[in-house]
């Protein structure tokens, strides 16, 4: 039965969890299924355990050193199931079940994947609009987390062109104000995610 109560001290989550999260950025490649990735960033941000892994981890997972919660871009399977099934202190009350666990791995692999190069400063700006900013969502909320397409298409590499044409033709878009540097960013950022389905 989930046990809903809020962890009851910080100082002992932050010293078993840094003992299971250690190396956490393992470097393995994300599987990047959109359904999986849409899912585990739903879990991680809003509903595990019915706040989130958030409040502690932080927005891209990178931790909180004010309270001892570690990063966790990368870790690996069983350091995550051991961490949720009772290895860390007070995080039982999340409750998970297999497939939630594997949901929110595969969005930690895809954050330690985007994560490892620093992008160009055009690129990250345009990141941070497909994610968060655009229209108070982010294109993500249709085009999926990593452009691949959700309930909207794929658009990885579109150019500033397409952008605004979308913008201008699409109704279920025009709540979206862009200016022109925003559009040019925007396209950096899908050239970007296209480039590296190349590789």
């Amino acid at each position: 039965m989930p046990i809903f109560a809020l962890p009851t001290t910080v100082a002992a989550f932050a010293l078993a969890a840094t003992v299971f999260f250690a190396g956490a950025a393992s470097g393995q490649t994300p599987t990047h299924d959109q359904a999986e990735l849409d899912a585990g960033k739903l879990l991680f941000d809003e509903t595990a355990g019915d706040t989130g892994c958030i409040g502690c981890h932080g927005e891209k997972a990178t931790g909180n050193a004010d309270i001892g919660a570690p990063f966790i871009q990368g870790v690996t399977r069983a350091q995550m199931t051991a961490a949720l099934t009772g290895a860390v202190p007070d995080m039982e009350y999340f409750s998970l079940n297999r497939r939630q666990i594997d949901n929110i791995y595969e969005y930690l692999q895809y954050l330690s994947h985007a994560e490892d190069v620093p992008l160009d400063p055009e690129v990250a700006a345009g990141r941070l609009i497909f994610e968060e900013t655009a229209g108070g969502i982010g294109c993500q909320a249709c085009h999926g987390l990593d452009a691949r397409g959700d309930t909207a298409p794929d658009i990885r590499g579109q150019n500033a062109r397409a952008i605004l044409q979308q913008l201008r033709r699409n109704e279920n878009m025009e709540f979206i104000e862009l200016n022109r540097k925003e559009i040019e960013q925007v396209a950096a950022y899908l050239q970007y995610l296209h480039t590296l389905e190349q590789h």
